[in-house]
């Protein structure tokens, strides 16, 4: 059983989101608040699997909720329900610990899985959010780039598979982007998740955002 809480300020949304839930039957809803403060207030007497929150709402928002409660508990698994209107708010969610994004409109297949692969350890973006927020990445810092590379050692093709991998090309369109095969793909990706100690291409771009070697 899935122990799950839901931060969500607007009623039927929250209902919503209830209603998938209810539909798999590991899943179990312990908690529901209102706003960020409701559920900081909470903390030491709750203690789920996956927290789901809505990012932008009133008195504590998702992005503080989230360093908070991290800085509590960082053992905490939280998933972000979004809107696309939210994507200025990505970057700050990602940067405070967040593993997961998930549209609020998505199916209960797709918050499922979710919630499964974030609660297994994984990374988790919704197809809609790669399409149409991370292929936007923009604004690359160069000097950070360079620093980053130098850390870890990351060569060049490994920097642009990693920028090829946030724009969500597979690995057969980043083979014939790059002229390459696609057994060098999958190899130097193999490298990067070693490296970076990340299990799938959602764990890997929410490290790259991170650690600048993209920005949104």
């Amino acid at each position: 059983m899935i122990d799950i809480v839901i931060i969500e300020d607007l009623p039927i949304v929250m209902e919503g989101i209830k209603l998938q839930l209810n539909k798999v039957e590991e899943f179990n809803v312990i908690g529901e608040f209102n706003n960020g403060k409701e559920f900081i207030d909470n903390l030491d007497s709750i203690d789920p699997d996956i927290v789901l929150t809505d990012i932008d709402m009133p008195v504590m928002n998702g992005i503080e909720m989230t360093l908070l409660a991290l800085s509590s508990n960082p053992d905490l698994k939280i998933i972000a329900l979004t809107m696309f209107s939210d994507r200025k708010f990505y970057y700050k969610m990602v940067t405070a610990g967040a593993k997961g994004f998930v549209l609020k409109q998505s199916s209960v297949n797709t918050l499922r899985k979710a919630i499964e692969e974030v609660y297994n350890g994984d990374s988790y973006f919704s197809q809609e959010i790669l399409r149409t927020v991370i292929v936007e990445m923009q604004g690359i810092e160069e000097e950070i780039i360079k620093e980053k590379k130098e850390l870890l050692k990351l060569s060049d093709r490994e920097t642009h598979i990693i920028q090829l991998i946030c724009q969500g090309l597979s690995n057969k369109e980043i083979a014939e982007k790059l002229f390459v095969s696609l057994r060098t793909v999958e190899s130097t990706k193999s490298r990067l998740m070693q490296k970076t100690n990340q299990k799938n291409n959602a764990g890997l771009i929410i490290w790259a955002i991170k650690n600048k070697i993209v920005s949104i």
